[in-house]
C-alpha cells in the first residue's frame, strides 16, 4: 500500500509527500478530524515514506511497500515504528505471554476496560523515543485517540514532542482536539483529515469487500467515515425488524429491535449508539426538509429528547429500554429511515 490507496484525503497526503522530499519533518505533528477518514492508515504510511529503502520511492515522497522496512511497518514489527492504541496498552497490562492459554480472551476483555492513553503507557512509550534508532531512517511514534490522554498523560508527554532526538516524529491522532491540552497543541503541526464524500464510502467499501446489506443507506448515514458506514450497516440490520412504514415503525418495532441487541453491556451500548446516530440523522434530514414550522418544532422537540438518550448511554440507562423509548418517540412522525 502507498498514500494513493488511501482515498479522499489527498491534501493531507501531498503535504506529508512534500515533508518526505524535503527531509525537513515537524518533531510533532496532529492528525485530526472524524474517526474512520484514514488518519490512522495515513500515519503508517508516512512512517514507511520515511523509513523505506527505496530511493527512488522516496523521491516522490512515498514508500514502495515491498522493501524490508516497508513490510516490517505493516506487519507492525518495525523497532522503530510504535503505534499506541487500545489494543497496545491493553497488551502493556496483560501480564501473560500471547501464546499461553487465555491470552486472547483475556486481551479482549482488557480492550473493552480501556478508556484512556494512561501515564504509564505514555512513560513506556517516551522511553522508546530515547533509545538509538535500530535503523537509519526515522523515529515514528503515533499515538491514537490523543484526546484521552488525561492530565498526568499528557504533561508526561510535553518535554518530549517538544525537543525530540534527531530523526524522530511523534504522530497524535485525534477526532476531538479541542479538548485536548493547550500546551500539546502548540507544540504539534495540525494537519486537518476531511470526512469522505458518499461515493468515496461507498469505493472503499467496495474495495475492502464489507458486506453491508444497505450500501447506499450507509454511505448516507455515514457521518463521512468508514467506521461511521459499518456501525449505520449494523443498525440498520437492527432496524430492519421495526418494519418501517410511511408514517414510522409498527406497534411491535421498539420491543423487537431492543430484543435484538446483544447480551453484553458493551456491545449493546454500542449497537444503541449506531441506532441512535442513524434515527438521529433521519430525524434532522426531516426537520431541514420540512416547510411546515409546526412539524419544524416537533421535529426540533424530539431532536432534543434523541441528545438526551444518546447523553444517557454512558451513564448506568438500560441500552435495550434507551433504543425501545427513542423507536417510541417517533410514533406518527412521518420520518423516513429506509
Amino acid at each position: 500500500m502507498s498514500f494513493d490507496a488511501i482515498l479522499g484525503q489527498s491534501k493531507a497526503q501531498d503535504y506529508l509527500k512534500k515533508l518526505v522530499r524535503s527531509g525537513q519533518v515537524p518533531g510533532a505533528l496532529l492528525f485530526y478530524g472524524p474517526d474512520g477518514v484514514g488518519k490512522a492508515k495515513t500515519a503508517l504510511e508516512f512512517a514507511k515514506a520515511l523509513n523505506c529503502q527505496d530511493p527512488l520511492a522516496r523521491q516522490t515522497g512515498d514508500s514502495c511497500g515491498v522493501c524490508a522496512s516497508c513490510k516490517a511497518i505493516s506487519q507492525a514489527m518495525h523497532p522503530d515504528v510504535t503505534f499506541v492504541d487500545f489494543m497496545y496498552q491493553a497488551r502493556l497490562e496483560v501480564k501473560k505471554d500471547f501464546s499461553s492459554k487465555g491470552y486472547q480472551e483475556e486481551l479482549e476483555k482488557e480492550i473493552a476496560k480501556q478508556q484512556h492513553i494512561n501515564v504509564d503507557t505514555i512513560r513506556e512509550v517516551t522511553a522508546k523515543s530515547q533509545q538509538k534508532a535500530a535503523g537509519p531512517g526515522w523515529k515514528v511514534l503515533i499515538i491514537d485517540q490523543a484526546q484521552t490522554m488525561q492530565g498526568a498523560a499528557a504533561n508526561a508527554l510535553l518535554k518530549f514532542i517538544e525537543e525530540p532526538p534527531q530523526k524522530t516524529v511523534w504522530i497524535l491522532i485525534t477526532n476531538k482536539r479541542t479538548t485536548m491540552l493547550k500546551t500539546i497543541l502548540s507544540r504539534c503541526q495540525p494537519l486537518a483529515f476531511a470526512p469522505l464524500s458518499f461515493e468515496t464510502i461507498g469505493q472503499i467499501l467496495m474495495q475492502t469487500g464489507a458486506e453491508t446489506q444497505y450500501p447506499d443507506l450507509c454511505a448516507k448515514y455515514s457521518g463521512g467515515s468508514i467506521s461511521g458506514a459499518l456501525k449505520a450497516d449494523q443498525a440498520l440490520t437492527l432496524l430492519s425488524v421495526a418494519e418501517f412504514g410511511p408514517t414510522g415503525v409498527n406497534a411491535q418495532g421498539p420491543s423487537a429491535v431492543a430484543a435484538e441487541l446483544s447480551r453484553t453491556l458493551v456491545s449493546a451500548r454500542q449497537e444503541a449508539a449506531a441506532i441512535l446516530d442513524v434515527l438521529f440523522m433521519a430525524l434532522h434530514r426531516a426537520w431541514k426538509e420540512t416547510d411546515n414550522e409546526t412539524t419544524r418544532r416537533t421535529y426540533q422537540n424530539t431532536l432534543e429528547q434523541f441528545e438526551n438518550y444518546k447523553r444517557s448511554l454512558s451513564r448506568n440507562v438500560s441500552p435495550a429500554l434507551l433504543v425501545e423509548t427513542a423507536l417510541m418517540s417517533l410514533d406518527g412522525l412521518n420520518v423516513p429511515i429506509f
